[in-house]
């Protein structure tokens, strides 16, 4: 690699290092802050370098692509291979631009084999990418794996060059990018349809002969497992018989040798039981028993890939299990199980080492904000959401907070100079009163800041933002932050007040800013959603002075703010106050990060 590569390497491992350990220094608070600021401020130097690095080589090098140097390109792949490796995941970003480039310089050079090498590349890059859009309703999200699934259909179109072509790696690239079809997919019909035919590829007899030295095993195996993941299907009755048995016999070829043996791993031996559940061969109760079984019998600071899944996916599984029948809600005594499994859960995530954080373990965060099952009994959604937006994301809870205060500053002089203007939100309409009133809407602006921008956690795009400036793509995709959060709080009765302020917040009065499906005059929740807009604006414009800031909103009052709200900052105190917030030292909240640390 070129020495510029070699340091963008060094500083984003050390700002992800610094970053993973931001929250866990020793010592008596002012030392902790202290250690605290330190790595912040270290971080942002690293990232402006980072910032030069990529501005004075990589850019005019790939400006150059069709022109590069076979040990350019060389330099290049390998820079590459480093930035994502499946499980630090150091820069998909990156990964993805230097690939996307490469792509472009085979075809002009009409090198098919490095075509299809780079198709399978650029769409593992795509796939990994794309992970942060987990959970967000797939119609939003579709362009994304349409593009995925594209680079890899395309990879996979050169199956009919199979017999000419010389190279076997180029043959194991057209195979793996036909399997990852099937990855990219919402439609689990088709799903099964790609994997049965790779199946089909990777044990006929013609395709091995013309290829010996591929590993057509492990072909076989991946795929088997890849098939299996659509055992959850089963059991919605529309699946022909061959699908139901062409899913069946994968899953019995993956899980029941494992099942079967003297100590079967709990990561297969779940998804046997789930096929036997989703087949009908074992009975909810029986599932729920084998469930209760596999949780119990790991500790909550086992903290490899198998102690992850038991102490994480699989309450989560069990959540699932009772939210789809009520049946077992009606039942204390699994209630009670899995108020349990969820805190063993809990327990496991506060806990777990910040050293050892990868991208596996973001992905069981995110699976926690995505999949957790709120119902009475249980630890509600909301006070989990604290917790880990408090323990993961202490930068974004810190702003979330002072978004809250200031949220209800503001919230205070509407309320005293016109005491209905919050009263299409059905809670504080039927408060009995005046103080009341101010005491909920007090408690409601707080919780309104702290969760606004819950998308960004859930997303987990913030570690781009510490690396380097973002990319186009990553700024379109991080904008539906939005409707990430939505998802979530519109189905829990604990955050379904917050789901429109965080849906619509960078939305303008007059129409424009995103998304597009928030239509503010149906939201009972618009005043407050206004006024959120207005002091989210303020603090991403507070590194240009208070009154700048302040200003920049008057400048657009009536087109992106509401001139209902923007009234209101004619009030001298409230400038003043607002002015002073802004500036404030972040000590108060990080003191409240600090507490929870240091009482778990």
């Amino acid at each position: 690699m070129q020495p510029y590569q070699e340091q963008y390497i060094e500083n984003t491992k050390e700002i992800s290092r610094l970053n993973n350990g931001r929250f866990d220094a020793d010592g008596e608070f002012s030392q902790w802050l202290e250690t605290g600021r330190q790595a912040d401020e270290k971080m942002e130097a690293l990232r402006r370098e980072n910032v030069r690095l990529l501005n004075d080589h990589l850019f005019p090098q790939l400006d150059g692509i069709y022109d590069a140097a076979p040990e350019a390109i060389a330099d290049l792949e390998a820079f590459a291979a480093v930035l994502m490796d499946w499980s630090t995941n150091l820069d998909c970003g990156v990964y993805v631009l230097i690939h996307d480039s490469l792509l472009s310089m085979y075809r002009i050079r009409r090198d098919r084999t490095n075509v299809i090498k780079e198709l399978y590349l650029l769409g593992m890059g795509l796939y990994y990418q794309n992970r942060s859009l987990s959970g967000i309703e797939r119609k939003y999200t579709n362009p994304y794996f349409f593009q995925n699934e594209m680079v890899f259909t395309e990879g996979g179109s050169y199956l009919k060059f199979f017999p000419e072509i010389q190279e076997e790696a180029t043959k194991g690239y057209i195979i793996r990018c036909l399997a990852n079809i099937a990855i990219c997919t919402p439609d689990y019909k088709r799903r099964i349809r790609v994997s049965a035919r790779i199946l089909n590829i990777v044990q006929d007899a013609d395709y091995r002969a013309m290829a010996p030295d591929l590993p057509w095993d492990t072909f076989l195996r991946r795929t088997h497992q890849q098939m299996s993941s659509n055992r959850q299907v089963m059991g919605r009755g529309d699946l022909s018989p061959q699908e139901l048995m062409q899913v069946l016999e994968s899953c019995v070829e993956v899980f029941k040798p494992e099942a079967e043996s003297a100590t079967p791993n709990v990561r297969w031996l779940w998804p046997y039981y789930e096929m036997e559940y989703t087949c009908g061969f074992a009975d909810v109760k029986t599932t729920a028993e084998r469930l209760e079984h596999l949780i119990r019998g790991a500790s909550y600071d086992q903290y490899d890939v198998s102690g992850l899944y038991a102490n994480v996916q699989l309450p989560i599984n069990y959540g699932k299990l009772m939210r789809n029948n009520p049946s077992l809600q009606e039942n204390p005594a699994r209630v009670a199980f899995l108020a349990e499994a969820y805190e063993k859960m809990m327990r496991t995530m506060m806990t777990y080492p910040g050293e050892k954080s990868n991208d596996l373990f973001q992905y069981y965060v995110r699976l926690v904000m995505c999949d957790y099952f709120e119902m009475r009994g249980l630890e509600s959604y909301r006070s989990v959401l604290e917790k880990l937006l408090r323990h993961f994301f202490g930068r974004l809870y810190v702003r979330s907070r002072r978004t809250g205060e200031m949220l209800a500053r503001f919230c205070e002089t509407i309320i005293e100079q016109s005491p209905d203007f919050f009263d299409d939100i059905p809670f504080l309409k039927v408060c009995d009163s005046p103080e009341r009133k101010r005491a909920a809407l007090r408690d409601y602006a707080l919780a309104c800041g702290l969760f606004h921008d819950l998308g960004e956690a859930k997303m987990n795009m913030q570690r781009v933002w510490l690396i380097r400036n973002p990319f186009e793509k990553e700024h379109q995709m991080a904008m539906l932050h939005t409707q990430a959060a939505y998802d979530e709080f519109i189905h829990r009765e604990s955050t379904r007040m917050f789901a429109d302020v965080a849906l619509g917040h960078h939305s303008w009065y007059q129409g424009g800013g995103y998304p597009e499906n928030y239509v503010r005059n149906q939201s009972p929740y618009r005043q407050m959603t206004d006024v959120v807009a207005v002091v989210a604006h303020l603090i991403e414009q507070a590194k240009d002075g208070p009154e700048a800031a302040i200003q920049s909103v008057l400048s657009q009052e009536g087109t992106r703010f509401s001139p209902m709200v923007t009234a209101f900052l004619g009030e001298d105190s409230l400038r003043r106050d607002l002015a002073a917030m802004l500036t404030a030292d972040d000590a108060p909240f990080y003191r409240e990060i600090y507490d929870a640390e240091h009482a778990v």
